[in-house]
């Protein structure tokens, strides 16, 4: 199977070159389904797979509004950020852990966290993050969930996201609250990513061609297993997906794979989940798998609960291929669904000091076993399965298949921001400045989407841009003097500094105005 990967990349290498970054010798551009094209004829066939926003605007984002207005917008951008970036209104909770939103909210009682967001990602984006030049981390997205809502074609790359400390009502379910129009809203589920098609008009309810790649996902404590939802999620009808080196750490519910027993149908979410790192995950779900093509590959799994299960009785088929689990209380859970399992030589699965685990089968080995298991899932039983991806698609192909051993040094070192060095330079020669009318443009283009509820007429949703007081931005502002001066004269590295009462921009001892013109 090795050999099989191997040649396949090397035929269509020159196919993807474009999104080749070689680092050690490695490829880690896009592969897996998310490089497939689909099926011609179908809503699902993207010709020539996943591209993001190549065809777009390469632009920066600097807060909460510029990112909401870039990735809502209905034209294709890539989108750079290289800052942490929150809504930046301040909310008043119990306590961070809990997230209670209190009565007053004057700073009288409580703690501070901001307002959270939401942010309906259309499609043809692209989002990268760029290291931070002093602190050399990846961009924090905090409390805003990203809701790739029956979106096609997105990129998402060395970024980091959490939800810790995100207000939620007293009263209802665990939802996102934001600060919009001089109010508190309630968003959506408090989910870093969520691609899902749900409660769409019939004939755009469904999405594709997305790959998430080398990011962090996290959240802390929390009071409850509820407070927050899951890191990454997929739902409805979603396929050729690509989820690769990422980072899932200190969480409960990690990934939900299906929104329920009944979203099952006919080559439903096809997904390639390959060399991620997931570590104290003290809940379940690495993922909880509903139906669904999912090959399961390269993947390590440290001081977990209950990692991947295919659910029973929903029609979940996967292929368990060169993973490694250590330490963790549910490895893989069989249940009902289709599980098949890589018998080649070191490309198996390997155990290591696990309490449930799969006996008696072709390709699983065992390291440190404990005295006596917990519970096991005789082979026999549960390894009935003969799916592997290219039964979908003949051509599929990984760029880097490693054996299992290799797997925990491998996503150690590799999964998660900050890995693979300037991931931005693959998108942009240059980072650009702020551009207000690119600002503009987005903002006079949002994306509108009929919704379908579960009870009532389908009715219009545009999804608007709101500013750092929770105001509709419909005007984008004119730059700062740096910003201008940036724009002016094309450099970052300048000083600023308030002399006799007036502003003054120094570079290389020379004086400059905020248009950017030398001064006399």
């Amino acid at each position: 199977m090795k050999k099989i990967y191997m040649i396949i990349a090397m035929l269509i290498s020159m196919v993807t070159s474009v999104n080749a970054q070689t680092v050690d010798g490695r490829n880690f551009g896009i592969d897996g389904f998310a490089a497939y094209a689909g099926t011609p004829g179908t809503n699902h066939y993207l010709a020539g797979g996943t591209t993001g926003g190549a065809a777009g605007e390469v632009v920066k984002a600097d807060n909460f509004a510029q990112l909401q207005a870039y990735l809502q917008s209905s034209k294709p951008y890539t989108v750079l950020v290289d800052r942490d970036i929150d809504t930046g209104i301040t909310a008043y909770v119990d306590n961070i852990d809990a997230g209670h939103l209190c009565e007053k909210q004057d700073g009288s009682e409580g703690v501070a966290t901001t307002y959270g967001e939401r942010i309906m990602v259309a499609s043809n984006k692209t989002l990268i993050g760029v290291a931070n030049s002093k602190t050399g981390l990846a961009p924090l997205f905090s409390r805003i969930t990203f809701v790739l809502q029956s979106t096609s074609n997105i990129i998402i790359r060395n970024c980091r996201f959490t939800m810790v400390g995100v207000p939620i009502l007293k009263s209802g379910e665990n939802k996102i609250v934001a600060w919009r129009e001089g109010a508190q809203k309630e968003v959506g589920d408090p989910d870093c990513i969520g691609i899902q098609a749900d409660n769409i008009k019939a004939g755009e309810s469904w999405g594709a061609h997305i790959w998430v790649d080398h990011c962090e996902f996290s959240n802390g404590n929390a009071d409850n297993k509820d407070r927050y939802d899951g890191l990454l999620d997929c739902k409805n009808d979603v396929r050729w997906i690509t989820i690769s080196y990422n980072y899932f750490h200190d969480h409960d519910k990690a990934c939900l794979f299906g929104k329920g027993n009944d979203d099952v149908f006919e080559n439903c979410r096809t997904i390639s989940f390959h060399h991620n790192y997931f570590k104290n995950i003290q809940g379940s779900r690495l993922p909880m798998q509903r139906g669904g093509n999912l090959h399961y590959m390269n993947n390590f799994m440290e001081d977990a609960q209950n990692g991947w299960h295919l659910y029973k009785s929903t029609g979940a088929v996967g292929y368990a291929d060169a993973c490694y689990f250590k330490g963790s209380k549910i490895p893989i859970q069989p249940d009902q669904g289709s599980l098949n399992i890589n018998k080649e030589s070191g490309y198996g699965i390997v155990y290591d000091n696990c309490k449930r685990v799969i006996t008696d089968h072709e390709g699983v080995s065992y390291l440190n076993e404990p005295a006596k298991y917990d519970e096991t899932f005789p082979g026999a039983e549960y390894v009935k399965g003969t799916w592997i991806p290219t039964a979908i698609w003949d051509a599929y192909y990984v760029n880097n298949h490693d054996k299992a051993l290799d797997v925990p040094n491998i996503c150690q070192k590799y999964s998660g921001t900050e890995k693979i060095g300037d991931v931005w330079k693959e998108y942009a020669n240059e980072i650009p400045v702020y551009s207000q009318a690119d600002l503009q443009t987005a903002l006079d283009n949002p994306r509108t989407i009929q919704i379908k509820p579960k009870k009532g007429s389908i009715y219009d949703e545009t999804y608007y841009t709101y500013d750092s007081n929770g105001n509709k931005m419909t005007v984008a502002p004119a730059p700062t003097a740096i910003e201008n001066f940036n724009a002016n004269v094309n450099i970052n590295k300048v000083q600023k500094a308030v002399i006799n009462g007036k502003l003054v921009i120094t570079k290389d001892g020379k004086q400059f105005n905020a248009a950017g013109q030398l001064g006399k």
